[in-house]
């Protein structure tokens, strides 16, 4: 992989990028950066050193030296950057677009363009699934996938995937994912997830059933319109009978309840058409608690 090296004088010249109010970065500084002529994005890592550090270089190595293989929406790092003669973060590509949670927020927008993007989501797991069944790249998965780390471009219609340094990809260890910790929903079901003895960097080892798993939690959030990772079993199970009774196709809640269960997941991708704005409305957080609370006053009132 090449290797930019940069004096601490120009480093600090850098101007910082500035990220969308929806977006919240954690474990790095991102800044405008100009390499041969073209505009990129330079990721400085927080952590430079230890084994994160060395897993960060590894997945970023493995990322470059198999690009040939990997979806063209992955928007994969393309050099080193040192200053002062450490290694520092890297450059990527500088995507033109809006993050995804900025347009599933977006109120004005129809409620298919939603379903598009989030459509396209379900078609690159279908890529990467092609990809380990035809190529030799047989261990590659986005892991950390949450609506801040996809870049729609409205004009060219367009998905990217970016953060890919927390991917899985070949023997490099799993990172942190925002849907992947011990309070989350999966953690109620036995022997299907891969969950780390001594979770010193991941909590949750990515794969297959791991993507789809916060894929279909990502779609629950944004029907619901608040975290749905943050269910308990039973508050789950009530949510997708609480969709049912609203008319969601019931091969979609089919394919949500399998989350929770030892079948192995399914990509939702092909039912998301039947989803009509009057689901996407009556889904919401608001109108399913006015609806349970109503519910249960009746109840009551015939007990």
């Amino acid at each position: 992989m090449n290797v930019i090296q940069l004096s601490r004088k120009k480093f600090e010249t850098l101007e910082p990028l500035v990220l969308s109010r929806d977006v919240m970065s954690t474990e790095a500084e991102m800044y405008d950066f100009r390499y041969k002529g073209a505009p990129k994005v330079l990721k400085r890592l927080f952590h430079q050193e230890g084994e994160r550090f060395a897993n960060k270089l590894y997945t970023v190595e493995m990322l470059d030296a198999n690009r040939r293989y990997l979806p063209d929406q992955f928007c994969i790092p393309e050099a080193l950057v040192t200053v002062g003669g450490n290694v520092e973060g890297f450059i990527l590509p500088k995507i033109d677009g809006i993050p995804l949670v900025s347009i599933l927020n977006d109120k004005s927008l129809d409620k298919k363009e939603h379903i598009y993007y989030l459509k396209k989501i379900g078609e690159i797991l279908q890529q990467l699934k092609a990809i380990r069944s035809y190529t030799p790249l047989k261990d590659i998965y986005i892991g950390d996938m949450h609506d801040s780390n996809f870049i729609a471009n409205p004009d060219k219609r367009q998905l990217n995937v970016i953060d890919l340094d927390s991917c899985k990809i070949g023997n490099n260890q799993s990172m942190p994912g925002r849907y992947l910790t011990p309070l989350s929903l999966l953690t109620k079901v036995k022997g299907k997830y891969q969950f780390n003895k001594e979770p010193y960097l991941g909590y949750v080892t990515a794969d297959e059933q791991s993507d789809l798993y916060c894929y279909t939690i990502m779609i629950l959030n944004y029907l619901l319109g608040e975290d749905a990772d943050d269910f308990s079993l039973e508050e789950f199970y009530e949510y997708l009978n609480y969709l049912d009774y609203i008319g969601v196709d019931r091969k979609l809640i089919d394919v949500f309840s399998k989350i929770v269960t030892n079948q192995q997941n399914e990509n939702p991708m092909p039912y998301l058409d039947s989803l009509t704005d009057e689901n996407i409305c009556r889904a919401k957080d608001r109108v399913y608690k006015k609806v349970k609370a109503v519910n249960k006053r009746n109840a009551l009132a015939n007990s």
